[in-house]
C-alpha cells in the first residue's frame, strides 16, 4: 500500500471514528471546562448547539455533542480566554454563516490580535471582525491540538482525582447522591454490593467507576446496615 493510499485510509479511519462520537450535556460541559447551563445558552443564542436534542418529558431534555459540536465548543472557549467577548464571537459566527460557512467554527482557522478575532477563509486570506490595516498574528489556533483533547477526554473520561468522590448536583438523578464526575448514583452499587457482587464485576457493569468508588460504596453500605 502506497503512503498516499495509507493516509486517505487514515483519514477515512478518523472520520468515521469521529461520526460515532455523542457526547451528553454533561460530558461537553466538563470538557470545555464551563457550566451545563452555559452550553444550554450558548444553544439558546445559536452560538453552538449539540446536533442531537431530545425532549423525552417536561423536565427532562437529552442533548448529544458530536465530534465538530465539540470542536466548536473548544474553540468558542479559546477565544473566550483570548478575552473576546461571548457576543463577540456570535456575531463573528453569524457573519460567517451568512457568508455560506455551514459549521465556520471547525471549517476555518482563527485568531487573535489585541481585541480582534480573524479568520481564514480557504483562498487563504484572513478577515477581522474589526478594520485593520495591518494584520499581524499572534495567537492562531491549532485544531489539531484541539482534537486531540477532545479524544483524551473521551478515552479517559474522568480524572483520577475524582475517583472515590460522592456529590449532589442540582437536576441529576433527583439530587441523590452520586459518584462524582457521573451520573451514576451511589445507591446503585450499593444494590450490587449488598447482592454480593464483586469489585471487578461492578466495575464492568459500571465502566466510568474506579476501584476507589466502590471502596467508598462499601462504606456507604456498612452504613446502611448499621
Amino acid at each position: 500500500m502506497t503512503t498516499m493510499a495509507k493516509r486517505v485510509r487514515q483519514t477515512k479511519a478518523a472520520s468515521e471514528k469521529e461520526n460515532l462520537l455523542a457526547v451528553p450535556l454533561l460530558g461537553a460541559a466538563k470538557l470545555v471546562g464551563v457550566s451545563e447551563r452555559r452550553l444550554v445558552n450558548w444553544a439558546e443564542i445559536g452560538l453552538v448547539e449539540p446536533s442531537v436534542v431530545r425532549r423525552i418529558s417536561q423536565r427532562n431534555t437529552v442533548r448529544l455533542y458530536g465530534f465538530l459540536d465539540l470542536l466548536s465548543l473548544m474553540v468558542v472557549r479559546e477565544l473566550l480566554k483570548q478575552r473576546m467577548s461571548t457576543p463577540q464571537i456570535k456575531r463573528v459566527v453569524a457573519h460567517l454563516r451568512d457568508s455560506g460557512y455551514e459549521r465556520p467554527l471547525t471549517e476555518l482557522k482563527f485568531a487573535t490580535e489585541g481585541h480582534e478575532i480573524f479568520f481564514q477563509h480557504p483562498n487563504g486570506t484572513w478577515e477581522g471582525d474589526r478594520r485593520h490595516n495591518q494584520i499581524v498574528l499572534h495567537q492562531v489556533l491549532d485544531l489539531q491540538v484541539l482534537k486531540a483533547e477532545i479524544w483524551r477526554s473521551v478515552e479517559e473520561p474522568r480524572s483520577r482525582s475524582v475517583a472515590g468522590r460522592i456529590e449532589q448536583r442540582r437536576r441529576v438523578q433527583g439530587h441523590k447522591p452520586v459518584f462524582a464526575g457521573t451520573r451514576i448514583p451511589v445507591a446503585s452499587v450499593v444494590s450490587y454490593l449488598e447482592r454480593g457482587s464483586t469489585t471487578e464485576e461492578i466495575l464492568e457493569a459500571f465502566p466510568d467507576l474506579r476501584a476507589e468508588d466502590v471502596r467508598v460504596a462499601r462504606q456507604e453500605a456498612r452504613l446502611v446496615s448499621a
